[in-house]
């Protein structure tokens, strides 16, 4: 099954479950369940890209991970231990890092920059104070900029400087993981590449893993080696960044490549892509089949059954019965 880790995985999730309760205008209870049965590892140095629309509970994982959420089920194994990130893992804490999507709002206001920078340094016992002022300019000076603005404020910087400098606290600590949240979906266009390619400067440099969090599907084609696809809880598709771009078999894969336009990025599509309708639905989070069927113009009544994710291909996992079927079908509709 998915989740079957190797050796060499750093990080191993093996049906992971998150769920929500939430109370609505009138105060009554409801739960949703925000990541079900979410099983994947990453390698060491690989990124590993999680895509899809926004309340699909991507970011949830990242921070179920990062123990700043509590899971509901699930395992989870961090360089072969079992994870368990509590406020005295030094350790752990260390290893495992953030990059979050706002920067304006992941810096305290009143903290001087160099501040912000020490809270992670310290987190390196064998340094003392001289040589945590000194790797904190040098972090600065590494993500191109001047290391003196580590004695100004957050305001006085732009957004595209605050994420350069949430990038060089990420690497403070030395980890091994990083878990990128939408790094550039708060930036303006013109940053967003200079980010990306500081990212990936960063990863060759350290030998770090990502596990990225976005919804840019160019983003993903740049930095991602393997993808997965959540809609509503559940991975959908699961493989190599060539194959998800080259040859999408799921439909809700197919929908997001259609609306993203990226054929300027060199990928041929072999499969005929969809247009989807609608919007996600918070509802159908509770469908016992398909989740999608709402939106999909391959829908048939044998979509309301459960359906696990299976290996329709080498490495190329899918949750959709009829995805071979429907590969190279006209598909270029909308349901009405």
């Amino acid at each position: 099954m998915l989740g079957e880790i190797n050796k060499n995985y750093l990080l191993k999730v093996k049906k992971l479950s998150k769920v929500f309760e939430i109370r609505d205008a009138a105060l009554r209870k409801r739960t949703i369940k925000a990541v079900d049965s979410v099983s994947f590892g990453i390698n060491k140095k690989e990124t590993f890209a999680i895509v899809g629309e926004s309340g699909s509970g991507k970011s949830t994982i990242g921070r179920i991970l990062l123990g700043l959420i509590s899971k509901t089920e699930g395992e989870i194994f961090f360089d072969g231990k079992p994870l368990q990130i509590q406020n005295n893992s030094i350790s752990l804490r260390r290893r495992l890092q953030i990059v979050f999507q706002d920067p304006t709002a992941s810096f305290d206001p009143r903290l001087k920059i160099l501040d912000s920078l020490l809270e992670f340094l310290d987190l390196r016992k064998e340094l003392n104070s001289e040589a945590k002022i000194s790797l904190a300019k040098e972090l600065v000076e590494e993500v191109g900029l001047d290391p003196e603005m580590i004695n100004r404020k957050p305001s006085e910087m732009s957004g595209g400087q605050l994420q350069r400098l949430n990038i060089a606290r990420a690497l403070a600590s030395g980890p091994d993981l990083i878990f990128l949240d939408e790094p550039t979906s708060s930036l303006d266009v013109s940053i967003r590449g200079q980010i990306v390619n500081l990212l990936l400067e960063k990863q060759e440099k350290y030998g770090i893993t990502f596990l990225l969090v976005a919804h840019d599907l160019r983003v993903v084609a740049v930095m991602a080696d393997r993808v997965a696809v959540m809609y509503l809880g559940q991975f959908v598709e699961v493989c190599e960044k060539e194959k998800i771009f080259s040859s999408p078999l799921h439909p809700y894969t197919r929908g997001l490549i259609q609306a993203a336009r990226i054929d300027d990025l060199g990928f041929k599509n072999k499969n005929d892509l969809v247009r989807l309708s609608g919007e996600l639905k918070e509802e159908d989070i509770n469908s016992a089949g398909c989740r999608l069927t709402s939106r999909c113009p391959f829908y048939e009544s044998k979509c309301n059954m459960y359906q696990d994710i299976i290996e329709l291909r080498p490495g190329q996992w899918v949750r959709c019965w009829k995805a071979l079927e429907v590969e190279n079908s006209n598909s270029n509709q909308i349901k009405e």
